[in-house]
């Protein structure tokens, strides 16, 4: 049986949501439609099936993918989105917000991440709320499987899979599905990949572009497509980083672990990461004061059973705007104003926090 394939009419989404999808995806034949993913591999994976099914019902899609620090609801992002002229768009792994993208298409969003607000006017798919809750990519692959010839497109919902979840998360027959892509050769290509979007260069429109060449995870991870080079380069990039931010003494308050460093890459989820499996009692809060100019990028983890979201909207705050406890309950996070960070801060115990604390500074940690 293929990855996620149980003919259960409630899952991964209902039956009749999943047709109603298929049927957007069908009536963009002869249509110029954008492809919009978030920039993991299960973003960047959920993005090429949407391609391929396009494709294959005659649409003429074309995939932006957004910038460092951008998501579906970023105003620079919308911005390109509205440039050129196109009939739809299509966003998958970040639309679980409830303001409009661009308004004046039509728009079916695929998702997975909690929430009880989507874009108004949009069509939704999401795979929230069904236990266990499939990734994005694994959603687009059962949702694209009836427009496509599903077999030789598996190993990239494989890969989003365990990128998102892990090699042994839950999903039905994703143990003979990683067997027949290849669990070495999805562990490393996962790694590269994730790797792009994580260097200070940012290479996720690389990596969408080495997933497009590869037919198998394979390709990727013994180099037979153009790119895989430069994600090389990236994860390299990316170790050193983690590695030097990892070193950063934290401060504690409670059972709340705070790590502030400096780093041009996206580093915070991986540092929070470690710390949680140092720390399991702790809720590790990884703050990155170099990701993006004047902001604090802060990922959250725990090993505890807490609801990190909850935690977060528990604290005495100000309303902190969209970039914050958005995701899920167990990984979570937020971009602030490195004003808002130091009331963040301060509600959650770590008092004292002044501007030079959150400063950008270069190669060097905070």
């Amino acid at each position: 049986m293929l990855l996620g394939h149980t003919q259960d009419p409630l899952w991964p989404a209902p039956e009749e949501a999943l047709e109603d999808a298929r049927l957007f995806l069908r009536e963009q034949r002869g249509r110029r439609v954008l492809v919009a993913p978030h920039t993991d591999v299960d973003g960047l994976t959920s993005g090429v099936l949407a391609l391929r099914a396009l494709e294959a019902v005659g649409a003429r899609p074309l995939a932006r993918v957004p910038g460092k620090g951008e998501h579906a609801h970023s105003p620079a992002f919308q911005e390109r989105l509205r440039a050129g002229a196109h009939d739809a768009l299509v966003v998958l792994d970040m639309g679980s917000r409830g303001a409009p993208i661009v308004p004046e298409l039509p728009t079916l969003v695929v998702d997975h991440h909690r929430s009880e607000e989507f874009p108004p006017g949009a069509q939704v798919l999401t795979a929230n709320g069904r236990e266990p809750i499939a990734n994005s990519s694994l959603l687009t692959y059962v949702l694209v499987s009836p427009l496509v010839v599903p077999g030789p497109l598996e190993w990239l919902a494989v890969m989003g899979t365990v990128a998102d979840l892990g090699a042994t998360a839950p999903m039905p027959f994703l143990k003979d599905a990683l067997k027949r892509a290849g669990r070495k050769a999805v562990t490393e290509s996962v790694a590269l990949l994730n790797a792009a979007r994580r260097s200070s260069r940012f290479a996720a429109p690389l990596a969408l572009e080495v997933l497009l060449r590869a037919g198998s995870a394979a390709d990727i991870s013994e180099g037979r497509v153009p790119g895989v080079d430069v994600l090389h380069d990236c994860r390299l990039e990316v170790q050193r980083e983690v590695a030097r931010c990892a070193r950063t003494p934290p401060r504690f308050a409670g059972n709340v672990a705070l790590l502030l460093f400096s780093s041009e890459a996206q580093v915070h989820p991986l540092v929070a990461v470690r710390w949680a499996q140092r720390l399991p009692e702790h809720i590790v809060i990884a703050a990155n004061a170099g990701y993006l100019p004047g902001r604090v990028n802060f990922a959250m983890r725990s090993r505890a059973p807490v609801d990190l979201i909850a935690f977060l909207k528990g604290l005495d705050l100000p309303p902190m705007g969209e970039e914050f406890a958005n995701g899920h309950a167990r990984a979570t996070g937020g971009s602030l104003s490195q004003e808002d960070f130091i009331r963040f801060a301060d509600a959650a115990g770590f008092r004292g926090l002044r501007t030079f604390d959150v400063e950008r500074r270069g190669a060097f940690p905070g």
